[in-house]
């Protein structure tokens, strides 16, 4: 039902708990979508052609409740509000660490980031990340900057992770158990 609900909060930007037809057709429109999904919305949605799809009527016809989906416009919401914190060059990828922290990372991996003129240059920027951290958050911190595709499986301890992408590479620090 996810995708769903993200195309339903994409739609209704001002919150209203509601979308009309032609914001539908807008976001068809704009997003480059097969027409056939505003006729299968309004059959299924708003089959008494009133013209507006509700959240009540929406989460009726897919056996969900509203609150789960105000519930998941908070969620985005404040993910929003934090990656504009973060600054507008920080995509977050997975963040398990207080927000201060997160800032403090992403600031001066920036920073350092500018001191970066080579591949060598990238070995010694990953140490320099893993000893601010250390000096900082405390030890055992794991940094690693990625260039392309990545998955990862890791341990760590709660409330120490952070990965993100920022200057056309993703970055990773998480903290290990003693």
């Amino acid at each position: 039902m996810d995708p769903f609900i993200d195309i339903f909060l994409n739609i209704d930007l001002d919150n209203s708990d509601t979308i009309t037809i032609s914001d539908l057709e807008t976001y068809v429109k704009r997003n480059n979508l097969d027409d056939e999904m505003i006729h299968k919305w309004t059959a299924l949605f708003d089959p008494n052609n009133t013209g507006v799809i509700t959240l009540e009527k929406f989460c009726d016809v897919l056996g969900l409740k509203p609150a789960q989906v105000l519930e998941k416009r908070q969620i985005i919401a404040e993910q929003s509000r934090r990656a504009q914190h973060l600054g507008d060059d920080v995509q977050v990828i997975y963040e398990d660490m207080p927000f201060a922290d997160q800032l403090l990372i992403t600031d001066e991996t920036r920073e350092r980031f500018r001191n970066v003129k080579s591949n060598e240059d990238m070995q010694k920027f990953t140490e320099q990340l893993k000893q601010f951290c250390d000096n900082k958050l405390g030890p055992l911190w794991q940094v690693a900057v990625i260039d392309g595709d990545h998955w990862i499986t890791h341990t760590h301890l709660p409330g120490h992770a952070f990965q993100f992408h920022m200057n056309g590479h993703s970055y990773m620090f998480w903290k290990i158990p003693e």
